[in-house]
């Protein structure tokens, strides 16, 4: 019997080698021995499973949900017994997508703390997405059993619960159970959460639900283009198509907003301050007529065919009437100064930051305006970048400026999304001082903590060697433009060409650049070119000296060189400044 056995031991192990020995010869792709790796999790062949990973399979997270989806313990052992924390929270929600008790029972057993808030926050996560009454209760179950065993993460579980999760997983279906679990969690973590806390939430609820007010408008709207339609049909089809647009946005406003307001209620009866919980719960149980009364938001009315009718709400101003309720008629912003952070860094997130900072300032929440400035340049948001500069208080508070710049170029809070807003910043002048703000560009081009993507634009635009580049391109510029200047002079050409258009064809693209630059402040590298290509083209004019050029402004450098080139060129690159056109300055963002 023993003889037997090993032979079977001899024989497996044999096999596994030669199967190894295959995909290593073979030189399978890595997407490939991922795709085998979750199919061998889903099916619980744990020698396969192993043997992947040695050649190279790398999705342990997505093999590990594969196998609590289909309920294999042994494969979950194996797979967290390699990476501990990430697997724990992988084989939860494979668990609560099959509705496999067995499994969640195992990993409440098995994980550590740390596991255990991991699972808090996948289990928050998937709240709003549960389609159906059992999933609600098989959810609400395994919450509580995380609790139970030890899990206490209740903040970021309630961020995930007000925020991401909101927006990215919502769905209408089942709400009075989902609600029911967003109370439990609120009732369970109350020991844990502050009235800060709560603030912040309330506040945060509204920013995801103006993000899913924004995204339903968007889908609305964007009808796709029939080519089998004549002109007539096709305006009559959409014509049809906003008329019902109306109809279904109004309702699904009015049914979101009565969500909303529904969580908002949640969190006052559970846990947050007095004085916002009274008064949040006049909104709360009032009807949608008596909110709007109460929130002073108007009904518009539309013409149409000589006949007038009821429109839609404009949906946009829910959340952020709630907001200023919240903030005001609650006195949210007597909380805390910081109560905003999360907020402004959610809407930041979203894309939806500057109409929540106009709604914050507009409710004297200036305390934390460097907040805002932060969250914008972190997140390359020009429209808010601009609009916090143009409304700060005179004199400016250039200690918050400059610590809101660094912090958003850093890496201690995160890597930024990119270097743009940190250099659309600084060509808006930030400090209102040219020579300042030149030199923070510099200095933060030189900084230990500042994102290395950011550090090399900053080396590359903004400092003494971005100069220098900037002045050897001026030089081959020149060299592009007399190389035009002979060949319109020689025997193949007609007639020569215009100065201007010369001109044009050597410096257009270099004058379009510059142009286009939102602000009033030039790079290093631009003002290297511009100074350079005006210097020879003024040369012997006696109109300008090098000294003049070093110490002209944006306006100045453009107009000099401007007035070498043909109007229309002028007309059309003025015509795209970013600072002055919101559909430009996107596309400054995009094409950075």
């Amino acid at each position: 019997m023993n003889k037997s056995s090993s032979a079977v031991s001899f024989s497996d192990e044999g096999r596994d080698q030669q199967l190894y020995a295959l995909l290593q010869s073979c030189g399978i792709s890595e997407k490939n021995v991922n795709a085998a790796l979750l199919q061998a999790a889903s099916m619980g062949h744990n020698h396969l499973l192993q043997i992947l990973i040695e050649a190279g399979a790398t999705n342990l997270v997505g093999a590990t949900t594969c196998a609590g989806f289909s309920g294999h313990v042994h494969v979950v052992d194996a797979l967290i017994s390699q990476t501990r924390p990430v697997p724990f929270g992988a084989a939860f929600v494979g668990a609560l997508i099959g509705l496999r008790k067995d499994i969640v029972d195992h990993v409440v057993h098995r994980a550590d703390t740390e596991g255990l808030d991991r699972c808090l926050l996948m289990g928050a996560a998937r709240i709003w997405s549960c389609n159906t009454i059992e999933e609600a209760v098989f959810l609400l179950s395994a919450i509580e059993s995380l609790v139970k065993a030890g899990a206490r993460n209740f903040q970021r579980a309630m961020q995930v619960i007000s925020g991401d999760a909101v927006t990215g997983y919502w769905n209408g279906n089942v709400f009075t159970y989902k609600a029911k679990i967003l109370e439990r969690v609120v009732v369970l973590g109350f020991p844990y959460l502050t009235a800060d806390f709560f603030g912040r939430t309330l506040l945060m609820v509204c920013v995801s639900f103006l993000f899913k007010f924004l995204r339903t408008q968007e889908s609305t709207w964007n009808i796709p283009p029939s080519k089998s339609t004549s002109s007539l049909k096709a305006k009559q089809f959409a014509d049809s198509m906003i008329l019902g647009s109306e109809t279904r946005e109004s309702a699904c406003s009015e049914g979101t907003v009565q969500d909303m307001i529904s969580i908002l209620s949640i969190l006052c009866q559970n846990g947050a301050a007095d004085l916002v919980s009274r008064r949040l719960l006049e909104v709360s149980d009032s009807n949608l007529e008596d909110v709007r009364s109460l929130l002073q938001i108007r009904t518009c009315y539309h013409q149409q065919m000589g006949t007038i009718g009821e429109c839609t709400t404009c949906s946009i101003q829910w959340p952020l009437k709630m907001m200023k309720f919240l903030l005001v008629e609650c006195g949210i912003k007597e909380l805390n100064a910081t109560v905003v952070f999360f907020p402004v860094y959610h809407a930041a997130r979203l894309n939806v930051l500057l109409p929540v900072v106009q709604c914050f300032l507009e409710q004297k929440c200036c305390d934390a305006a460097a907040v805002y400035l932060e969250m914008s340049i972190a997140f390359c948001q020009g429209e808010a970048i601009h609009y916090l500069l143009c409304v700060a208080p005179s004199p400016i508070d250039t200690a918050s400026r400059v610590d809101a710049l660094r912090a958003a170029a850093s890496v201690t809070r995160g890597r930024p999304r990119g270097a743009e807003g940190v250099l659309f910043t600084l060509h808006l002048n930030f400090m209102d001082d040219p020579e300042a703000t030149l030199a923070q560009g510099r200095e933060l081009a030189e900084l230990a903590e500042t994102d290395l993507a950011v550090k090399k634009r900053l080396r590359d635009e903004w400092t003494q060697h971005a100069f220098e580049a900037g002045a050897q391109a001026g030089e081959r510029h020149f060299l592009s433009w007399m190389l035009v200047r002979r060949r319109s002079c020689s025997s193949l050409c007609v007639g020569e060409l215009p100065l201007e258009l010369q001109v044009a064809i050597g410096y257009l693209p270099l004058y379009r650049q510059c142009s286009r630059t939102p602000g009033t402040l030039l790079s290093q590298r631009q003002r290297g070119e511009l100074v350079t290509a005006l210097s020879y083209l003024y040369q012997g004019s006696g109109k300008v000296t090098k000294a003049e050029l070093l110490e002209a402004d944006k306006l100045t450098l453009l107009g000099l060189l401007g007035s070498c080139l043909p109007r229309c060129c002028c007309e059309v690159a003025m015509a795209n400044d970013p600072t002055a056109n919101p559909a430009a300055l996107r596309a400054f963002f995009k094409t950075q």
